[in-house]
């Protein structure tokens, strides 16, 4: 993996750790359709990560 790519995929963990505590927050406020959607995009950053992952090994 080159270092532009370690600095994409840490870029995306950055945003994925926003949205998870975000998440927490929109729990804890009783928000379950913005929970949702951030669990959804959470869940795509995620997918996209594991791609590229598997796509550099």
């Amino acid at each position: 993996m080159t270092s532009s790519e370690r600095r994409a995929a840490l870029r995306q963990l950055v945003v994925l750790f926003g949205l998870m505590n975000t998440m927490i927050e929109l729990s804890v406020s009783g928000a379950p359709r913005a929970l949702t959607e951030h669990a959804t995009a959470a869940r795509d950053i995620i997918g996209e990560l594991v791609t590229d992952f598997a796509q550099a090994g």
